[in-house]
């Protein structure tokens, strides 16, 4: 399962599940030699700070299992990756913050889902693409987004022109190509069928064509193995 880490050694599992009869949430830690455990928490779990911890990799995708979880604060890492696609069922969060880490990609689109959220923190990342256009991410002021440079539309004052432009000429281009390569496809397959039809519907209609080719490949065949013959002599 993938894990959050730290330069100190500290790792990070979310979530993990035992081969009992019944899946039991548990929570790994492990640090300075010692390995802690927690069964049958995690459903209480309302707050996790792991700000300013230097840690890197990835967010795990299991955190968005912790339905209870109202804070969530993550900023100040080198946390790499896209916010997790899933994380619209964190549905009791009252606040998120993953700001200053190094998280790419789009704002997924079930972010707009956390309807109870009042504090949200994207800020100073590399996320790129259109925030979500749904009231929920709009009532957040520009200060929530700022310093990701290829994000666009409100609250921030960059529009999505260019952006809305570059998707449109991407799927312009994808179906010309599938245009284009269904023509050549096509094309293909009828000329086949055409030419041969056209020859073999032919010798098998017409008794005088069909003998007047059979004389022509036998003709040629004598002739290649004359000049066979006479070249080997």
């Amino acid at each position: 399962m993938e894990a959050i880490k730290t330069p100190d050694g500290l790792l990070f599992t979310a979530l993990q599940y035992s081969s009992y009869e019944i899946y039991v949430e548990s929570l790994m830690l492990m640090t300075v030699g010692r390995e802690l455990k927690y069964k049958g928490i995690l459903k209480y779990v309302r707050m996790i700070d792991l700000s300013s911890n230097n840690l890197f990799g990835s967010i795990p995708t299991e955190l968005s299992q912790l339905v209870g979880l109202r804070f969530l604060n993550l900023s100040q890492n080198h946390l790499m990756g896209s916010i997790l696609e899933k994380i619209g069922r964190m549905t009791s969060s009252l606040s998120l913050d993953l700001s200053m880490n190094h998280l790419s990609d789009e704002i997924p689109q079930s972010l707009a889902d956390l309807t109870f959220l009042n504090h949200l923190n994207l800020s100073y990342n590399q996320l790129r693409g259109k925030i979500p256009l749904r009231t929920q991410l709009q009532s957040f002021d520009a200060f929530s987004y700022i310093d990701n440079a290829q994000l666009c539309g409100a609250p921030l004052t960059k529009n999505c022109i260019a952006y809305d432009e570059s998707q449109s000429k991407d799927a312009i281009e994808e179906n010309e190509g599938f245009e284009i390569t269904w023509f050549y496809i096509s094309s293909m397959g009828l000329g086949f069928i055409v030419g041969f039809w056209g020859v073999c519907g032919a010798l098998i209609f017409k008794k005088n064509w069909r003998y007047a080719y059979f004389q022509f490949v036998y003709y040629m065949r004598d002739w290649v193995y004359a000049v066979v013959a006479t070249r080997l002599n």
